[in-house]
């Protein structure tokens, strides 16, 4: 099983590690869609961060356990991987200063807005996001197309369930592949899912928190969403969620 963590630096001197993800963090596999969220600035605040990595953890660990925490003993502006044991270790380095990356050989250098992948004590990639403006923001979805994709998306899921319900309360049920509805339909909702954020540039992951913690804007309650200024945003639909997106979901902060 191929381990892995994802360290954000930011600010002034704030380091913040994930628990060990066990199985598939090479940088080919799940790596991949970390280095594609950095370069798409997903970790440029620490919220973003953790967004992501609770996102990540639902889609392909499940852990019930702290999965972020503040580390320590990384002073100097130096991360020390001379004892790292994991796989793979992803440094983002989203502060404004540069940072070492202590290893056996010698050391690199981790520039602003850069991230670093480090197999056991080597540094074996660097990356430098492209200026932000130089990216492409215009989404190539109307406002109409992402309501529809997402209402189809619905009322897939809500027929799922419906036929496992059924299933679920028939006295004949056999247990089998054949009774089980999510082995009867063709799924494709991940990709679908993944094709929006793309499309919308959605950094921050609001679709995937509106069709899953929100179940479609159906759970939304007034507070959940506001922005800096503690003023609320209502995304209980996809309209209003497309707005949102499309014109200041920079800002957005989740609210527990």
């Amino acid at each position: 099983m191929t381990r892995g963590k994802i360290i954000l630096i930011q600010g002034d001197m704030q380091v913040y590690v994930t628990c060990e993800f066990n199985g598939d963090m090479h940088p080919n596999m799940h790596g991949e869609e970390v280095l594609e969220c950095f370069k798409n600035g997903v970790f440029q605040n620490y919220r973003g961060y953790e967004r992501f990595v609770g996102n990540f953890n639902r889609k392909y660990f499940g852990y019930d356990e702290e999965l972020i925490r503040e580390s320590i003993g990384c002073g100097k502006r130096t991360i020390d991987v001379t004892k790292n044991w994991t796989d793979y270790l992803y440094i983002i380095n989203e502060s404004s200063d540069e940072w070492s990356i202590k290893t056996k050989e010698n050391g690199e250098k981790l520039l602003p807005h850069s991230l670093a992948i480090i197999h056991y004590q080597t540094v074996s990639n660097i990356v430098i996001r492209k200026d932000e403006e130089n990216l492409e923001k215009t989404s190539i979805l109307s406002e109409q197309e992402f309501v529809d994709i997402l209402n189809r998306l619905r009322e897939a899921s809500d027929l799922l369930e419906q036929v496992n319900k059924i299933f679920r309360d028939s006295r004949e049920n056999v247990e089998n592949d054949f009774c089980n509805a999510a082995a009867m339909q063709i799924s494709h909702e991940s990709t679908v899912v993944f094709l929006l954020k793309k499309m919308l540039h959605d950094k921050y992951d609001y679709i995937e928190h509106f069709i899953y913690e929100l179940d479609y804007g159906r759970k939304y309650e007034a507070g959940m969403i506001t922005d800096e200024n503690g003023q609320d945003i209502d995304i209980h639909t996809p309209s209003l969620l497309y707005d949102f997106i499309s014109n200041n979901g920079i800002i957005c902060q989740k609210e527990v």
